[in-house]
């Protein structure tokens, strides 16, 4: 189970790696990593928070 684990996230690196270099090219490599790392979150990032509602208490 450990070494399968490993492999998906070595390969999912892997992938995120190339992808910038596909993208990108070579000049500014890692700068690029960061960016494309960035947008990456900002995709995925947390949730949206639900506002409170004050209708909802009771007295």
């Amino acid at each position: 189970m450990l070494s399968k684990l490993f492999w998906v996230l070595l390969t999912v690196v892997f992938t995120f790696l190339f992808m910038v270099l596909f993208e990108n090219g070579t000049v500014n490599y890692v700068d690029n990593c960061f960016v494309e790392y960035h947008q990456l979150v900002s995709y995925v990032g947390e949730k949206p928070k639900k506002k409170a509602d004050t209708s909802d208490k009771t007295p």
